[in-house]
This record gives C-alpha cells, sequence and structure tokens, in this order.
C-alpha cells in the first residue's frame, strides 16, 4: 500500500510533531494534531466527524493538519487556546506504544499515565509508525516514560 499520510517531524529542537490521529468516542471521531514536547504531550483538537455514515463527513484529518500547520511554530502556551484541546504532562506519562497497522487494522498510539490511557488511531492503514519511535525515544530519554514499537502481522 502506497501511505500519502504526512510523517512525523521535529519542529525546533524540542517538539515533534505528529498528523492525522483520531480518538474514537461513543458517537463521533475528535480528530487531533499531536505534539511532543520533553515536558508535556499537546494533543490540538482540529475536527470531528460522526460515526453514522449518514452524518460523516470526509476531509476531517486534512482540516486538522491545517490546523497543525498554523500552530505548529506556535508558543507552547497557544497549543491550547481550543476548548477541546489538552495537554499531558510528562512526569504523568508512564509508556507511549505505537503499534503498525496492516491490511485491516490502523496503526494505533497508546498513550498511558499514571491515572489514565489515551487510545488514538492514525487514519491511514500504511502509515509507517517507526519514524514517529525514533523521534520519540530521545525526547524522552531523560524521563520515566518507556517508548515501545509492536508490529502487527500482515492482516491483523
Amino acid at each position: 500500500m502506497t501511505d500519502h499520510s504526512p510523517a512525523p517531524k521535529p519542529v525546533g529542537d524540542d517538539r515533534v510533531w505528529a498528523s492525522q490521529w483520531y480518538r474514537v468516542r461513543p458517537e463521533t471521531f475528535e480528530y487531533f494534531e499531536l505534539f511532543f514536547e520533553s515536558d508535556r504531550l499537546a494533543a490540538v483538537f482540529g475536527d470531528e466527524s460522526f460515526q453514522s455514515l449518514l452524518l460523516r463527513r470526509d476531509g476531517r484529518e486534512r482540516e486538522a493538519r491545517e490546523i497543525g500547520e498554523q500552530v505548529a511554530d506556535a508558543p507552547a502556551e497557544k497549543l491550547l487556546r481550543g476548548e477541546r484541546s489538552f495537554a499531558i504532562e510528562a512526569e504523568s506519562l508512564t509508556r507511549i506504544q505505537l503499534v503498525s497497522g496492516s491490511l485491516l487494522v490502523k496503526p494505533k498510539l497508546v498513550v498511558e499515565t499514571k491515572e489514565e490511557t489515551h487510545e488514538f488511531y492514525h487514519h491511514s492503514r500504511s502509515h509507517d509508525v517507526a519514524p514517529l519511535v525514533k523521534l520519540l525515544t530521545p525526547l524522552y530519554a531523560d524521563a520515566d516514560v518507556e517508548v515501545s514499537h509492536s508490529e502487527r502481522g500482515m492482516l491483523l
């Protein structure tokens, strides 16, 4: 499969931008642009789409990416201006796990904290998560955060 989704990229010396990730809620998909920094993870709300096929809207991941492009270089305090954006402080992070996608399953990003777990999925099944692992490992080397990568089989 060919993947046209953007690769994660460093923004400055202390920020990594991962684009086009979403989380599943009971009735909606919430799209976020994720900015990993040595002291926190900022999840910038980009857009939302309903799970119902009748109400679902295409292009939401592109709209979220446009928001990410607008705030990529913004100071940390400006990243979270939207009321649905949120931050996870690095001292509460315990684990970041990336699971590769397959023909049937989308790539998964699991962010574990001392209190809760956040699960994000990438919109493209063929998105390569290995570059994000390579960027996050040194970013959190001084923190007590485990960064791991799991491969899936060809189908599952």
